[in-house]
């Protein structure tokens, strides 16, 4: 696939289950699946709060990349974006 396959746009409350599945992909790599354990209904709860942001990947109408970030606060550099997660499905890297 090329660049110009891709649409990268924020993502919203539906795209949620498809985050939190790429979330399990990454943790099954790092062999920590015992760690993940927010569920989707975490993320929902979380994300309507406003305590993240994502963007998606898309590719032929399937999301397949993600990155998770929230805005931080340094007391020596004032307001930050912090990554959290960067996640792109093995089969479209």
């Amino acid at each position: 696939m090329k660049a110009k396959d891709f649409t990268v746009r924020r993502g919203n409350r539906a795209d949620l289950p498809a985050i939190h599945a790429l979330v399990g992909e990454l943790a099954m790599y790092e062999r920590a699946e015992h760690e993940f354990t927010a569920s989707v209904d975490d993320y929902r709860r979380d994300f309507d709060a406003g305590y993240f942001e994502t963007l998606v990947v898309e590719a032929q109408g399937q999301i397949v990349g993600m990155a998770l970030y929230y805005i931080s606060y340094s007391t020596w550099k004032g307001r930050m974006l912090y990554l959290e997660d960067f996640v792109v499905r093995e089969s479209s890297r």
